[in-house]
C-alpha cells in the first residue's frame, strides 16, 4: 500500500538536509539526562498533561479524528482536479478508512460505545474548490494527527491500545510527509508556518509549546548548541497537542447538524 509513498520518500530525499541526521547529531551532544525529562517521553507527565483522559476517551477522540480526515478525501476524491495526485489520496483515504474500522472495533470489542460521524457531517467549504487549497488543508489536518496522537500517548501508556495507537500515528506522519512534499516542500514541519489555513495546529496547546519550540528536556538547544540554526533544532522534534486543542480544530469542520463530543466519551454534547 506504500509503494507510492516510498517512492516519494526517495524522490524527495535527494539534495535536502536529513532530518535524521539532526535527530542523531542532538543525540551526540550529551543532552542524555535532559532528554529524559521531556513529558512526551514520561509516562506520568504526558497523563497530567492529557488532562488525565482515559483510554476509552482517548480511542473516541482519535476515531474523530480519523472520521474527518477520512470526510475530507473522499469528498476530494469527487473533486476533479487531483490528476497525478489521485493515486496517492485514494491511498490515504483507504488507510482512514482503515483507521476508523480498527478504533471502532477496539472501542466496541472494550464494551463501549464508539462516536460515529458520516462524510456528511463535514463540511470543508473552499478547501476544496482548487487543487492548491485542498494540499493545504490535507496539510494541516495530517499535522494535526501527528501532535494529537503523540499529545495522548502518555495517557494509554500501559494499556493494549498504545502499540495501535502509535503505529497510527507513524502512518499519519508519513501521509503529512507525503503532501507536504506533493508541495514541493521537505517532509516534516519547518521552523514557520506562513499561511497555514489553521494556524492553532502550529500553536501552542494545554501544557505543550508551538512547534516552532526549541527547549527540550528544561533546555533551551538554540542556546546550547553551537553550528545549528533555529530552524535545524526546531525541525527536530514534533510536539504533542491536547484533546481540547485538537477537537477545536476539529469542531470547525463539524457541520451544525452534529454535535460534536466534546469529552470524547462516545456521547454527542447537546
Amino acid at each position: 500500500m506504500f509503494d507510492l509513498l516510498s517512492t516519494l520518500d526517495a524522490d524527495a530525499a535527494a539534495g535536502v538536509a536529513s532530518r535524521r541526521r539532526a535527530l542523531h547529531t542532538v543525540g551526540k551532544i550529551g543532552l542524555g539526562a535532559a532528554a529524559a525529562s521531556i513529558p512526551f517521553l514520561k509516562p506520568s507527565v504526558a497523563f497530567a498533561q492529557s488532562g488525565g483522559n482515559t483510554a476509552f476517551e482517548v480511542l473516541n477522540y482519535a476515531l474523530t479524528l480519523e472520521y474527518l480526515e477520512r470526510s475530507f478525501y473522499r469528498q476530494a476524491l469527487d473533486m476533479n482536479y487531483l490528476s497525478t495526485a489521485r493515486p496517492l489520496v485514494e491511498t490515504i483515504e483507504a488507510d482512514e478508512t482503515a483507521h476508523v474500522a480498527l478504533l471502532r472495533g477496539a472501542i466496541e470489542a472494550a464494551g463501549g460505545d464508539p462516536v460515529d460521524y458520516e462524510d456528511a457531517d463535514f463540511t470543508f467549504g473552499d478547501f476544496l474548490s482548487s487543487y492548491d487549497n485542498f494540499l493545504a488543508l490535507a496539510q494541516s489536518l495530517e499535522d494535526t494527527g501527528v501532535r494529537a496522537y503523540k499529545g495522548q500517548a502518555g495517557a494509554i501508556q500501559g494499556t493494549d491500545y498504545l502499540t495501535t495507537a502509535l503505529q497510527i500515528h507513524s502512518v499519519e506522519g508519513r501521509h503529512a510527509a507525503a503532501i507536504r512534499r506533493l508541495r514541493g516542500n521537505q517532509g516534516w514541519i519547518p521552523l514557520d508556518q506562513p499561511g497555514a489555513p489553521v494556524p492553532a495546529v502550529y500553536g501552542a496547546g494545554n501544557g505543550f509549546p508551538a512547534e516552532d519550540n526549541v527547549t527540550q528536556g528544561g533546555v533551551d538547544l538554540a542556546g546550547a548548541l553551537t553550528g545549528y540554526t533555529r530552524q535545524e533544532i526546531t525541525e527536530a522534534f514534533d510536539e504533542g497537542l491536547d484533546m481540547e486543542t485538537v477537537l477545536g480544530i476539529a469542531g470547525g469542520f463539524i457541520t451544525g447538524n452534529k454535535d460534536q463530543d466534546d469529552d470524547g466519551d462516545g456521547s454527542d454534547n447537546n
